[in-house]
C-alpha cells in the first residue's frame, strides 16, 4: 500500500500541476491510482476484519493478550479508513499516512515476536 499511496501523490500532484482536467491520460492514470489504493485498502480491511471474526488467536499466538488485539486491530481498521479519505480528498498527504501504518504495522508484529528484527 505504501508504494500505491506515493505514486498516487506522485500523479495527483501532476494533475494538479495540469489544472485538474477531468479528462485526458493524466485525469486516467490518477483515477487508476486512486482505485489501486482504495482497492488495496479493503483488501487490508477485509483481512483485518476476517482476523477478528473466525480466529483471533491464529493471528497473535496464544498467549497474546486478546483484548490487546483487538485495540490494535481496531487501530489498524480506523487508519486504513483514514487513508481511503485522504485517497480521495487530500492526496498529498498520503505518503505520510501509508509510511505510518506500514510502521505501525511492523511496530505491532515485532510487539509479538512475529518480526525478526
Amino acid at each position: 500500500m505504501e508504494w500505491l499511496g506515493c505514486e498516487l501523490e506522485f500523479h495527483g500532484h501532476k494533475h494538479a500541476l495540469e489544472g485538474f482536467p477531468e479528462s485526458g491520460p493524466t485525469w486516467e492514470t490518477f483515477r487508476e491510482k486512486q482505485r489501486g489504493v482504495l482497492l488495496t485498502c479493503d483488501k487490508i480491511e477485509h483481512e483485518l476484519e476476517s482476523a477478528i471474526r473466525y480466529n483471533p488467536a491464529s493471528l497473535v499466538g496464544m498467549d497474546f493478550p486478546l483484548a490487546a488485539t483487538l485495540d490494535t486491530i481496531t487501530d489498524l481498521l480506523a487508519k486504513v479508513e483514514d487513508i481511503k479519505q485522504a485517497a480521495v480528498f487530500q492526496v498529498h498527504l498520503l505518503p505520510d499516512m501509508v509510511r505510518a501504518f506500514t510502521r505501525l504495522i511492523e511496530q505491532y508484529l515485532a510487539s509479538i515476536g512475529a518480526l525478526a528484527r
